[in-house]
């Protein structure tokens, strides 16, 4: 009998992660199938409204046959001016026709721009722990991600050279850096030194950098510094901002990248054949979002900063269990779990923690080496929700230890 013969996937398919939570989701599933709640502390979102002008129903109130058509491919220009004119507060002048591009979310943007950068078996110093999306963007795009640990490290010691650090792993394949600052999960804010340190080597070694600033906008201790504003890096730099972090608008999917005109100009075609224009509304609504809004961002802030210090607290009697920094800027606290479980997997405690209604994220789609850490997000509810979701995570430490 005939054996049909099946094509075969890609290999760089291959290399993209499932979901973060694909092993949990059966659980979360029971939980949710027998009427229990679950407090979400796994997602990077947050419980606050958009700003009061940055709503739907707002700037789509009447019929408007320019939100039913095909728009712009290279967005409207109301949005690039107002993108502009904020990334050139951080690193300078920005020309808003030729250095910014506007995706379907900070993740379509920086593919775009990945995608233009590297060609297969290009390699990215992937500074770690990361954002888990990261990981697949570069693989997507072709490139090989290289993990380094890097801010944990910094946690540790801030004397630490992190431009060496990232230059230690480099092959003659390394064509780029990739760094997030404040960083997802960890919430480490790359101070100057750091950042000087890293642009010598890229200077040095023709790299170029993507610097993820998705949350530039929510630092606590000390003050955010962007990459592309420090002497010789504004043409090797593209800087990435989202509308999900800064204003609220994970929904509206919305974010953009600054960088040089060469590489914009490249990226907007890899983004015309993917998305070809963002949705018309969304950029009204992010457009909206940026109109006096600095009242919204001091209050954010200020709200995010007491949730983090309301988490640390709530944290304290088991800090003799667990290990975490106290994040510098950000919505995470990274949650390392090694002293209560021992040689057991944090699986066990994750299922626990949802059997009690709490979800965290599982630290190892954060990078190599954080198998037993999880990342908790003190921004997604309010602050009752979160503490009580702190509680019930604790009702979870202490079934493991039983």
């Amino acid at each position: 009998m005939y054996a049909a013969r099946v094509p075969v996937l890609s290999s760089s398919a291959g290399e993209i992660r499932a979901s973060v939570f694909a092993d949990l989701a059966p659980h979360i599933e029971a939980r949710t199938r027998a009427g229990g709640t679950l407090v979400p502390l796994h997602i990077g979102d947050t419980h606050l409204a958009p700003p009061e002008g940055a709503r739907f129903e707002r700037v789509a109130r009447e019929l408007d046959p320019a939100l039913y058509g095909y728009g712009a491919i290279t967005s409207t220009p109301e949005l690039r001016a107002a993108c502009a004119a904020r990334a050139s507060e951080r690193l300078g002048a920005v020309d808003p026709a030729k250095n910014v591009l506007v995706g379907c979310g900070a993740t379509h943007a920086i593919f775009c721009a990945a995608r233009a950068l590297f060609d297969a078996g290009d390699e990215v110093l992937l500074a770690s722990p990361y954002w888990p999306l990261s990981h697949g963007i570069l693989h997507a795009a072709g490139a090989r991600p290289i993990e380094v640990p890097l801010t944990n490290r910094l946690y540790r010691d801030s004397s630490l050279d992190a431009g060496a650090i990232l230059e230690a792993a480099a092959t003659p394949r390394t064509r780029a850096v990739y760094v997030i600052t404040p960083n997802n999960p960890d919430g480490k804010v790359l101070s100057r030194r750091d950042l000087e340190s890293i642009a010598r080597v890229a200077r040095a070694r023709d790299w170029w950098v993507i610097a993820d600033e998705v949350y530039a906008d929510y630092t606590y201790e000390r003050s955010h510094v962007s990459i592309a504003s420090l002497d010789g890096m504004a043409e090797r730099t593209v800087t990435a901002s989202s509308f999900s972090k800064s204003h609220a608008l994970a929904g509206a999917r919305v974010g953009y990248v600054v960088a040089p005109e060469r590489l914009v100009a490249a990226a907007r075609k890899v983004s015309t054949h993917t998305v070809f224009n963002v949705p018309v509304v969304a950029q009204r609504v992010a457009a909206a979002a940026m109109i006096e809004d600095r009242a919204w961002i001091a209050d954010a802030r200020a709200s995010y900063r007491e949730a983090r210090d309301a988490a640390v607290r709530a944290l304290a009697p088991e800090r003799a269990q667990i290990d975490f920094a106290e994040a510098e800027g950000g919505s995470y606290l990274f949650i390392d779990f090694a002293k209560l479980l021992g040689h057991r997997p944090l699986k066990l405690l994750l299922e626990r923690a949802i059997a009690r209604g709490v979800l965290l994220a599982p630290g190892d789609a954060f990078g190599a080496g954080f198998e037993r850490c999880a990342r908790l997000c003190f921004t997604s509810v309010p602050r009752a929700e979160l503490e009580d979701g702190i509680a019930r995570l604790r009702e979870a430490m202490a079934d493991v230890s039983l």
